[in-house]
């Protein structure tokens, strides 16, 4: 495997995703972008998020490096681009010691089934599950989609409520009583995913719900 990987860094030198630089392994970043694109930030909450989201954290800035990655990973299925958001999350986690010390469940935010099959897979699972299980976390699908959404990109904050509306529910045989989950997903825009999660699993009992997301630009209103 070695050899192999040796062989291909060769033919196809690896570079930086975000400005293209050669780098010494695949996956890897230059130390100027991942600077600038690492910014692990704990999220302010409103009161009203407060009341179902204990801690949001994010990992990066969305616009710059990770909108490239992530949006290759979601809409065009390239899986080359994870060793590179699997560096990122490495690079994050000394920054999240306390956080990930908590020993919690793992929760993705779901996709609809008919969009899960389209794409392959469930992006918020597919980076953050095998990283979770290395800091000790496991990830279980807890949550469903209970109904189709409209796509939230260009949605203003109060669509995107509307749109997130009764649109999860718990899975079927699923007991949350009392337990302590850790809410995962690729973007955190305004919010209005992650909160509607919550409020399903509150419902059902869940005693603290956290929330980690790769990438965000902006802050809960």
């Amino acid at each position: 495997m070695k050899l192999w990987e040796d062989m291909l860094d060769f033919v196809f030198p690896p570079h930086c995703p975000v400005c293209d630089a050669y780098v010494e392994s695949r996956g890897g970043w230059c130390e100027d972008c991942l600077r600038k694109t690492l910014c692990v930030t704990r999220l302010p909450l409103s009161a009203g998020a407060m009341n179902f989201l204990d801690e949001v954290w994010t990992l990066g800035r969305y616009h710059g490096g990770l909108s490239h990655l992530i949006r290759a990973l979601k809409y065009q299925r390239k899986r080359d681009r994870l060793p590179y958001l699997q560096r990122f999350l490495e690079a994050a986690k000394p920054q999240l010691t306390d956080f990930l010390r908590l020993r919690r469940l793992a929760v993705p935010v779901p996709l609809h089934p008919r969009r899960e099959k389209e794409r392959g897979f469930n992006q918020a699972e597919l980076i953050f599950k095998e990283w979770l299980a290395d800091c000790g976390i496991p990830t279980e699908r807890l949550l469903v989609r209970a109904r189709e959404t409209e796509p939230q990109y260009g949605l203003d904050a109060k669509a995107r409520a509307r749109n997130m509306r009764d649109a999860f529910a718990i899975a079927a045989g699923v007991d949350v009583q009392g337990k302590e989950l850790l809410l995962v997903d690729d973007i955190f825009t305004t919010g209005a995913t992650m909160l509607e999660c919550a409020k399903v699993l509150k419902k059902h009992g869940a005693k603290k719900v956290d929330a980690l997301t790769l990438a965000s630009d902006h802050r809960v209103k």
